[in-house]
């Protein structure tokens, strides 16, 4: 039963797809705002992934178009949320492994070459429909410029870290990584040279490790142009964790068509540091309130005969220890 929903499901989808092929060119035609397509891999995993991009109006329908113009990605907005519309959508496919892992001897395994075949490059068509009516029509472009996983091997591996002075070091990467790099497809020229790729930019990921043990989870991340290869992490955020933290981090290299290549590694906190407790605000004193002139004599004919009574006190005490 499972199965033929399943199949019922993806029938409609290529029809829905189809269908919107064959509209009419005469529909006004606008395009998003951004649409990106690119290649995502994780050199320390050993995976590959495919990322997109659409940002537009509010839409109600969109799709995704390959080489050969049948549709790769499909979404519908219904009932209320075909009223407010869409506005944004990113999102990943799942990343398979690019060769087998001892560890984990059933993960589902797609070589690199495998991958690549999937995702043809060229130009992906974006097609969209407003809540207006209107059509939208754009397109991105995916290349094969897989830049070289950064070096982060002067900084990963570290077991302990001040926060006081958390500097992170890379520099820019030769190669895939042993897991997913294949010498053919360079070779071949199937792919550029990872180590040839221009770098347009650096992006840094820092999280704890367990992202279980931390409530709520916090991240740090940053993006920095390519001639800078370090960044301190910000003391105030790691002091936000308790002393011993586990922490990963990741350093991807970023091409100028949107192809990123990450490298992962992992830090702890030194043991004894402690949050720095945040420095209390100075009391506020108000000043005393005005006082007349006969608020002030009261308050010295108060004065006066807490003194008399005080002496009139010990007078009669001094009597009866006399009389004893």
């Amino acid at each position: 039963m499972k199965e033929n929903h399943l199949k019922l499901s993806t029938q409609l989808g290529a029809f829905t797809l189809m269908l919107a092929a064959t509209m009419p060119v005469s529909w006004a035609q606008e395009e998003f705002d951004e649409t990106k397509i690119f290649i995502e891999m994780n050199a320390t995993d050993g995976d590959a992934g495919l990322h997109a991009l659409l940002d537009a109006e509010a839409w109600v329908w969109a799709a995704i178009h390959g080489l050969d113009g049948r549709g790769i990605f499909m979404e519908d907005a219904r009932h209320s949320l075909a009223k407010q519309g869409l506005t944004e959508n990113f999102f990943e496919s799942a990343e398979p492994l690019c060769a087998p892992d001892e560890d984990d001897p059933e993960e589902e395994v797609v070589s690199l070459s495998e991958f690549l075949e999937r995702f043809p490059p060229g130009e992906y068509r974006f097609t969209a429909v407003t809540i207006e009516g209107d059509r939208l029509e754009d397109t991105a472009t995916l290349t094969f410029n897989l830049p070289a996983a950064p070096d982060i091997s002067m900084f990963d591996g570290t077991e302990d870290v001040d926060p006081a002075n958390a500097l992170m070091t890379w520099a820019a990467g030769m190669d895939l990584g042993e897991k997913c790099h294949d010498d053919d497809l360079v070779t071949e020229g199937i792919i550029t040279d990872p180590a040839l790729v221009n770098i347009v930019g650096w992006e840094v990921v820092v999280e704890p490790a367990d992202d279980e043990a931390i409530d709520p989870f916090r991240v740090f991340s940053v993006q920095l142009p390519p001639e800078l290869t370090s960044v301190t992490v910000p003391p105030e955020y790691l002091n936000s964790f308790p002393a011993g933290t586990e922490f990963k981090f990741e350093v991807g290299a970023i091409e100028a068509s949107g192809n990123q290549t990450f490298s992962e590694g992992g830090f702890s906190l030194l043991s004894g540091v402690v949050a720095a407790a945040p420095t209390p605000a100075p009391p506020v004193v108000a000043d005393p309130p005005a006082q007349s002139a006969g608020s002030v004599g009261g308050g010295a004919i108060g004065w006066l005969m807490l003194v008399i009574g005080s002496a009139l006190g010990l007078l009669g005490w001094m009597r009866r220890r006399k009389a004893a």
